[in-house]
């Protein structure tokens, strides 16, 4: 019986091309199909050693049938373990660890709380917040973000303290993130696949526009963009993400790094990219249904 890999996903050209490419790869030893769920039995084989996840983030329950499929054997492409648990601002307290770049990075609590919580619930909190101490420390422009955010939700750039007020106070019980804003002289996109297949491009994130050119980066940053993201995926366990740096001075600084959902439409991030990730997307998978990987489920 051919080992099998299930993608879990809407409609899609790239999880299409996905499953064309990985049983062409497979010759026959490992197949892909898309996954067909029911309801679920506690601690029940999936059927499948590789799960290709691009859905879960909008279905709870298939993150709850993965997290089951993860325990009982099957390898998840991203840990949805981790994907659960992820958020902006750890991500950039883990990057300075790493010794990665980062733009200077607060959070905040949030401007509003549910009508659930009791007299004193918040006593822990100082409250009002010193904006000018806060402003003093970032600076304008700034850029103001959920701290769990994806696809430029709620993103503001603010350039005085009258916007950042505005746009905080209209950020409800949202989490928010503030970051200084680099102005860059060069910006690349990054997919990293595998932790070790690493394509930086470059990007215009005005435009949201990837651009062709296979020549945008020396030797020495290029080499700095693809050891920090190699670190970066590893420290978070992610094998499918995108990394964006924001480049001053030619320091490469890491503005965005939780996105394990990353968009792969062919139109968007072109023909010659797509490929690039449907063929090596295809190879992890498959490395992992021959090895008989499995997905860590403690986070220690």
């Amino acid at each position: 019986m051919p080992l099998k890999i299930g993608i879990l996903s809407g409609h899609e050209v790239f999880t299409n091309s996905l499953i064309e490419e990985i049983n062409k790869k497979g010759r026959g030893e490992v197949t892909a199909e898309f996954c067909q769920i029911k309801e679920t039995k506690v601690f029940e084989p999936s059927g499948y050693r590789v799960i290709i996840d691009r859905i879960s983030h909008c279905v709870d329950y298939y993150r709850t049938y993965l997290k089951n499929a993860a325990l009982s054997g099957t390898y998840v492409i991203n840990n949805p373990f981790w994907f659960s648990a992820d958020d902006k601002f750890y991500n950039y307290a883990l990057a300075t660890k790493l010794g990665i770049a980062i733009p200077k990075t607060l959070c905040l609590p949030s401007k509003e709380y549910s009508e659930d919580l009791e007299e004193g619930d918040l006593k822990n909190l100082v409250y009002p917040l010193n904006w000018r101490e806060i402003a003093e420390y970032i600076g304008f422009p700034s850029v103001l973000k959920p701290y769990d955010g994806y696809g430029w939700r709620d993103v503001f750039k603010v350039d005085n303290m009258e916007e950042l007020q505005e746009a905080y106070d209209e950020s409800g019980e949202q989490v928010m993130v503030l970051q200084e804003f680099i102005k860059f002289e060069h910006y690349v996109r990054v997919f990293a696949i595998g932790k070790k297949y690493i394509l930086p491009i470059k990007y215009d994130p005005l435009q949201r526009k990837y651009m062709i050119d296979h020549k945008h980066l020396s030797d020495e940053l290029g080499k700095r963009i693809v050891e920090d993201s190699i670190k970066i995926n590893e420290a978070l366990g992610y094998d499918m993400n995108t990394i964006e740096f924001a480049i001053r001075e030619g320091v490469p600084y890491a503005i965005d790094f939780m996105n394990p959902v990353p968009e792969a439409k062919p139109y968007v991030i072109t023909e010659g990219y797509f490929k690039w990730v449907v063929e090596h997307l295809a190879k992890v998978a498959i490395e992992y249904a021959l090895s008989g990987a499995t997905t860590p489920f403690r986070l220690s």
